[in-house]
């Protein structure tokens, strides 16, 4: 009886183990495992981006460089082909790229992804008004991208600043490309004490996509800037009609944005 008893006990341990070793290895029972990782790449035409080097030529025969690439990509969205949309909400939902950090080149946000197929991808460029509150951000680099209050507050959606110069013969000029909240103004010069209201100019891109989750699924999604595309070719921006640059100028980056929207692409790895 007592051998009976401890063959029993040794079959029902042996029983619990296996179990317990089936239940560890059941990846569908890990609902955390469908990570999702975004990259960002920035890149002039089809060549990836060499700043402080002046070789580039945008629509307008402008020639420049770029010194400084800076940006916000938030609330992006992941479209289902069943109709469920996945919004990524980590870090609030907001990711700064700068190019001189490439640590800022990936984003691995914690968010779970449903399995299934997902056909499309959108995400705004810049921080929309409810999110870009002055202060939001208490450290660097996030926090040089301060937008001046008098201006309407919050953080700059985009810092790209250049040199420039029409002629080989001229001398290099300073243009900061600098995109965030616009203003209105009630006579003809941008006097800071003339504002009679704001526009908020960020702006929602969406692309098509080709990504299948499963069970165990780590992707990668890229998205690609192409900063040529800010200046054409669909309405050219020319960089001799805004000398001062764009930051004060609803006008200039009105058309910045529309050309913006056009200057992204993705692909899935």
């Amino acid at each position: 009886m007592i051998c009976n008893k401890k063959i029993f006990s040794f079959l029902l341990l042996n029983i619990l183990f296996l179990v317990s070793c089936k239940k560890g290895n059941d990846k569908s029972a890990d609902p955390g495992s469908n990570q999702m990782t975004f990259l960002f790449e920035q890149f002039v035409d089809t060549v990836p981006i060499q700043l402080d080097t002046l070789i580039y030529e945008n629509a307008a025969g402008n020639h420049y460089k770029v010194t400084d690439l800076q940006y916000f990509i938030s609330d992006v969205t992941l479209y289902n082909k069943s109709g469920i949309e996945l919004i990524v909400k980590s870090d609030e939902g907001i990711h700064y790229v700068d190019a001189r950090l490439p640590v800022t080149h990936a984003w691995r946000p914690t968010d779970t992804v449903p399995t299934g197929e997902y056909d499309s991808i959108s995400f705004i460029f810049g921080i929309i008004a409810e999110k870009n509150i002055s202060n939001r951000f208490p450290n660097p680099p996030e926090r040089d991208m301060a937008w001046p209050d008098i201006l309407g507050g919050g953080y700059h959606y985009m810092k790209l600043n250049m040199m420039w110069r029409n002629d080989p013969g001229d001398d290099p000029m300073p243009f900061m490309f600098h995109l965030g909240i616009g203003q209105i103004y009630s006579g003809s010069i941008p006097d800071p004490d003339s504002i009679t209201g704001f526009v908020h100019n960020a702006f929602r891109v969406t692309l098509p996509l080709n990504l299948e989750i499963n069970i165990d699924t780590k992707s990668k999604v890229t998205l690609h800037i192409d900063l040529n595309r800010w200046f054409g070719p669909s309405e050219i921006f020319d960089f001799l009609q805004f000398p001062k640059g764009i930051m004060q100028d609803q006008t200039a980056m009105e058309l910045a944005c529309r050309n913006g929207r056009n200057a992204f692409s993705v692909r899935v790895e």
